[in-house]
């Protein structure tokens, strides 16, 4: 039978006992950790003297006012009231970059006891703690639940000891349902995972790259990239992997096997699986070796073919003419983001000419958002008229069809979420934004998110002023709308 999950109280309890805060405490979910700090909040006996309280607060101001941070949105946060009483925080990709901010610093400071997080604070924030506690050994991926692999296990317990403060960190492993210290065992002894290449041939990254190459030069670019090293050693390794085991077959079979190895050198596909006499026994042997043979000639011409796929998708699209970008190509090019093509469609199909602020929000907002996220509902009233979803969903569907590497397949027009940035425009502030928020069920984070993603976008459509003007100042004057306090461009990080 699988233990209980530890509860948040048991823990701080067993490592107070020790001397073993302050703490990370890693869920693997963001229902957990905010279950941990309102449940910790709620606990009388987890309450904090009333004088650390207070200077917890001073902390809190202090800081608030080192960023100018919105005090009032601070203390209206639903966990504000937990924190200050049990110096215990909820920390993910789900609340304000705001409220995450002023959790960092204070842990940082050694204000908190403990911060009951996902995995965004071992990939993305580089602060330690005393203990890192590890309550599961997978994580929510695509695809349902995943194994840590070694990397993030590393990212995890590597957070355990600080420097000048710690002579060791501890990395502990609480039992729950879907934590097997057996499990965490075995990923300490991985090594770290082999080195990969950030090189992928997006139609977003070979627009940017033509703008400065032909398509020759970038066809030989990427023969001596990493990306294309690392296929050409692994495409080493499985033949030498055949090799050695060819060596155990009859000489009629070895023999066969030398013939598969000089078509797949010749390039003659065909003649490597024409069918061949061989012992019975070793015919399975002999396709085993001979697929990996036919996998390492596809690794090797792997980042070729991709770069090809995006080629071809770009050309049929018109942003090639010949071994050159056009005209339609080079303004394309500017748009410095994952949804180049997507926009790019949408600009050349007339959908934005003559749209007001709303409309184009709207229109940004509906390709931009999460189709795993949860978002104001647009109900009866939605933010687009059918006709312009209609012909947002025929682009996509037109960009799609290309299947060029790195578009999205499932790519699609969400009015959820342009409900959701349009409301934002209209909103008094965060406060009243908030409380819509909170009385949907939809994340701060989420929200703040989606704004964000939809103000990068407009920030890229702002660049067009050489080939689409009045949309470029549109663009502006959205993206200003959007980026009201708390989600301005910058902190104040002067102190820093």
């Amino acid at each position: 039978m699988r233990p209980p999950q530890v509860a948040i109280g048991e823990i701080l309890g067993e490592l107070e006992r020790d001397n073993l805060l302050p703490a990370i405490v890693f869920r693997s979910s963001r229902n957990q950790c905010d279950l941990d700090a309102e449940r910790a909040g709620k606990s009388p006996r987890l309450h904090l003297d009333p004088m650390v309280q207070r200077e917890l607060r001073a902390r809190i101001r202090a800081i608030a006012e080192q960023y100018d941070m919105d005090l009032e949105l601070v203390h209206s946060h639903p966990h504000y009231n937990a924190l200050v009483s049990t110096a215990i925080g909820a920390h993910h990709a789900g609340q304000l970059l705001t409220w995450r901010l002023l959790l960092e610093e204070l842990m940082a400071e050694g204000a908190l006891r403990l911060l009951v997080a996902t995995g965004t604070v071992a990939a993305g924030v580089d602060f330690p703690a005393r203990t890192v506690v590890l309550t599961a050994h997978s994580r929510r991926g695509a695809e349902g639940f995943e194994t840590l692999t070694s990397s993030e296990f590393q990212q995890m317990s590597g957070r355990a000891g600080r420097r000048g403060k710690d002579t060791v960190g501890f990395c502990i492993a609480a039992p729950s349902p879907f934590c097997d210290g057996r499990v965490l065992l075995e990923l300490s002894k991985q090594p770290p995972e082999p080195l990969v290449s950030a090189y992928f041939p997006s139609p977003s990254t070979v627009l940017n790259l033509l703008r400065y190459r032909t398509v020759d030069g970038l066809h030989y670019t990427v023969e001596r990239s990493l990306a294309s090293f690392i296929d050409q050693q692994r495409a080493a390794d499985l033949r030498l992997a055949a090799d050695e085991s060819a060596e155990s077959l009859s000489t009629e079979a070895a023999q066969a096997f030398q013939e598969v190895r000089r078509a797949f050198v010749e390039n003659d596909i065909e003649r490597a699986f024409q069918s061949m006499e061989i012992p019975k026994g070793e015919k399975k042997i002999l396709k085993r070796l001979r697929r990996m043979y036919r996998q390492a000639s596809e690794m090797e011409k792997r980042q070729l073919v991709l770069l090809d796929s995006s080629l071809n998708g770009l050309r049929a699209l018109g942003y090639l003419e010949g071994v050159h970008l056009s005209e339609k190509g080079y303004w394309a090019a500017n748009l410095c983001t994952t949804l180049v093509i997507e926009l790019a469609e949408i600009i050349q199909s007339g959908l934005l000419e003559g749209a007001t602020v709303d409309i184009l929000v709207a229109v940004i907002a509906s390709i931009s958002g999460d189709p795993h996220r949860q978002y104001l509902s647009a109900g009866k009233a939605p933010p687009l008229p059918d006709g312009t979803v209609r012909r947002i969903e025929a682009t996509l569907a037109a960009v799609r069809d290309q299947h060029m590497p790195g578009v999205l397949e499932d790519r699609q027009v969400i009015l959820d979420a342009a409900h959701t940035a349009v409301s934002w425009l209209y909103a008094e502030d965060w406060h009243s934004f908030r409380s819509l928020l909170l009385l949907s069920g939809v994340a701060e984070g989420d929200a703040a998110r989606l704004i964000t993603q939809t103000s990068e976008q407009l920030n890229q459509l702002a660049r067009l002023t050489e080939s689409h003007y009045e949309l470029a100042m549109l663009a502006v004057a959205a993206k200003q709308r959007l980026l009201r306090p708390p989600l301005t461009e910058a902190i104040n990080i002067d102190s820093l």
